[in-house]
């Protein structure tokens, strides 16, 4: 999903992550001696030319045209066709994780997630069990907001943990405020609605258990 696609709306995003909790992660302890603990991606851009792409914790400085042997051009009759890539400015290095949590969403490509996250202070990252999810790269300040905007960037609605939206100056001229919004809301409506028939459910299993109680009197 395009994280400027401004036709999606709140009911067009997926629940499965509503209940989804973050957790606290030693990053370096976990990357292990191996380094192959975990994983992240984020997409950079070439100071030499211009072009995004991905890049990984697991890679070092490497001039773009080994990075990216490949890219896509558009001729004039707006025909793309895959060419040599023969940018030779030095790029590629990417910190990773900066702070020490751990948000879970099963998103399936680390690529395009990373692609669709790209306008926020997060990255991807794959744990050494194929788990993936998010982590900030930046702190500092409250990002309950970017948190639940990469949620949304990949297609799902925001978990429950990040619905509790800061009042921030000037947020409310942020062109997703409003989907953001919506998409909160839309969680707190489904665990909502979970609640209630879990309740009408626990009412009737109680009932159950007293016709039975009362029964066997």
């Amino acid at each position: 999903m395009s994280n400027i696609d401004n036709k999606v709306t709140a009911t067009d995003l997926r629940n499965c992550a509503v209940e989804n909790q973050s957790r606290m992660v030693d990053w370096a302890a976990l990357l292990g001696e191996e380094l192959e603990g975990w994983e992240a991606f984020a997409v950079e851009e070439c100071e030499e030319c211009g072009r995004s792409f991905i890049v990984s914790s697991r890679m070092g400085e490497d001039q773009h045209r080994y990075i990216e042997p490949e890219i896509t051009i558009t001729d004039e009759d707006g025909d793309e066709e895959e060419v040599e890539n023969e940018c030779m400015g030095t790029c590629g290095y990417f910190e990773g994780p900066m702070m020490n949590h751990f948000y879970p969403c099963d998103f399936g490509d680390a690529d395009e997630a990373a692609r669709a996250i790209a306008h926020l202070p997060l990255c991807v990252v794959v744990m050494e069990d194929g788990e993936t999810g998010f982590a900030l790269t930046g702190g500092g300040m409250d990002l309950t907001w970017e948190i639940a905007d990469a949620y949304i960037s990949c297609g799902f609605l925001p978990p429950f943990a990040y619905t509790q939206l800061p009042r921030m100056a000037g947020q409310h001229k942020h062109p997703r405020a409003q989907l953001i919004i919506a998409a909160c809301r839309r969680t707190c409506e489904i665990l909502k609605g979970w609640a209630e028939r879990r309740d009408e459910d626990l009412q009737r299993l109680s009932e159950e258990h007293e016709a039975a109680r009362n029964d066997a009197a």
